[in-house]
């Protein structure tokens, strides 16, 4: 009787608990879709929904950049969430009302007061732990992804709502460019930040950022954006559907938006077909880029130079989109196919009219600044990271086209053999052989990459908190709301 009874129960519970995880798993909320790996003894029960079914080790993990936030649980391989930074919010204080439409608000510091920081950091956090990790705050501490240009008067307002109002245990800050290295099993690199407001190139030795010598340029996702939206005005031209329309009409700033230009960048820019050419077949191309290049418009000679190149390839000329205006109505928008293949080159030789240095102009001024004797280890190990690093081929362009700068330069020519991506499966070990090997790596083939580009940072930070490896530690006990440990003071 008592062993019938005992299996009828069991019976029951294994019941009770298949239906309850399949009601959970129903739900729309993000932090249910996690791998059941990641979820440790406690399993899918509802205690998790209040941060009781996990382990009291795991951490909220927090990669704020200037245009995207990422979050999830430590352990995790990939963020539970990813949104844009301040996309419809507004501050709660009547006298100060902003709306976060603009991207990169967080670290326009001279724009907004500390008050009103805090704010609108607040309403984004508080959304965040709400909406998508459903957990109380109390109970989890909190690892935060710092960026080497990240300002100390973000990073005090990130304490002061973690700690003060959300009453976070304890914030734990890890420097991006060291914990991007670590999901490729590197110590030491060069890390590429290319983000929304700039791009940063930092040294990485014996998990060390060498920010004295970290160098920066206004060179981002931003510029793209606003370089293509210059081209398709200049270039491309609009045919409107309607019969009352006589043919192609110009561009403007109506029909070519910031959404229609960002979904170009994520959808339609590839540059593996300029990556498809020797550089004998684009020598006039490189005297356009020797001349300098300018943000949103190219010369007529440049432009016959990239369609000219462009075509040797048997591609598609044109690339057309169909979208809606206010003034013509349905239309189709006609874009050259040149603009897809090489609108990046304006992040990679810099803003001639601007004077804003280009990256490969910055990672040759950063390798002339470390010491003599990393130079080699650091330019084999280039690892790209930041949103702009997820175009096709962005970071394969990138090595190539530094590989070529290098040859054309005197100091450079023995570097220039060495370049490789930290994420290829042929990187050399320069910890097996130290630095009396004088012959440049074997290159193999890469069948692809583990981890997506604008995720390593936060990948790296969340494998950093499971491996138990400390950070920069703030604890709500002892922060004053004001003085905080930082490179910068």
């Amino acid at each position: 009787m008592t062993d019938a009874y005992s299996a009828s129960s069991r019976d029951t519970s294994v019941f009770e608990s298949k239906s309850s995880r399949l009601s959970l798993l129903d739900s729309p909320r993000s932090s249910l879709r996690r791998p059941l790996s990641s979820i440790g003894a406690g399993g899918l029960g509802t205690s998790f929904l209040y941060g009781a079914g996990a382990s009291a080790e795991e951490k909220v993990v927090l990669d704020m950049g200037t245009a995207m936030l990422r979050a999830g649980y430590s352990g995790d391989h990939e963020p539970l969430y990813r949104g844009d930074l301040f996309g419809q919010l507004k501050t709660t204080q009547p006298l100060n009302r902003l709306t976060g439409t603009q991207q990169g608000l967080l670290y326009d510091i001279n724009a907004i007061d500390d008050d009103t920081l805090d704010s609108i950091v607040l309403e984004q956090l508080r959304n965040l732990y709400r909406t998508h990790l459903l957990i109380d705050s109390k109970t989890r501490s909190v690892a935060i992804s710092e960026g080497s240009m990240l300002p100390i008067q973000v990073k005090r307002s990130l304490c002061r709502v973690l700690l003060g109002n959300l009453r976070v245990p304890q914030v734990t800050f890890y420097p991006s460019s060291v914990v991007s290295l670590m999901t490729c099993g590197l110590t030491a690199g060069l890390v590429v930040d290319c983000g929304h407001r700039g791009t940063t190139i930092t040294p990485v030795y014996d998990c060390r950022p060498l920010m004295a010598y970290t160098v920066p340029t206004a060179l981002g996702g931003d510029a793209l954006n606003k370089h293509i939206c210059g081209l398709v005005k200049q270039h491309a031209k609009f045919v409107p559907f309607s019969e009352e329309a006589e043919g192609a009409v110009e561009v403007t700033e109506e029909i070519i938006t910031k959404e229609l230009c960002a979904f170009i960048i994520r959808k339609l820019l590839n540059v593996s077909s300029a990556l498809s050419l020797d550089d004998i077949d684009q020598d006039d191309v490189q005297i356009g880029r020797d001349k300098g290049l300018t943000l949103g418009y190219t010369s007529e000679q440049l432009t016959e130079a990239y369609a000219k190149t462009h075509e040797a390839l048997s591609l598609p000329k044109e690339t057309r989109l169909t979208i809606d205006t206010n003034t013509y109505g349905r239309g189709e928008l006609v874009i050259p196919s040149w603009i897809c293949a090489y609108a990046a080159d304006i992040l990679l030789y810099g803003d001639a009219s601007n004077d804003h240095e280009g990256i490969l102009s910055a990672i040759s001024r950063c390798i002339g600044l470390v010491p003599v004797d990393i130079r080699r280890q650091l330019i084999s190990h280039i690892l790209v990271v930041g949103g702009v690093a997820d175009i096709p081929y962005f970071s394969v362009q990138l090595a190539r086209e530094l590989e070529f700068y290098f040859e054309r330069s005197k100091r450079w020519q023995v570097l220039a053999s060495w370049v490789a991506l930290a994420n290829e499966p042929g990187a050399f070990d320069f910890e097996q052989y130290g630095d009396e090997v004088s012959r440049p790596p074997q290159r193999n083939s890469a069948n692809g990459s583990v981890f997506k580009l604008s995720d390593r940072c936060w990948i790296g930070t969340s494998l950093a908190v499971a491996a138990k490896i400390g950070g920069l530690d703030v604890k709500r006990d002892e922060f004053d709301g004001y003085n905080l440990p930082d490179w910068t003071v």
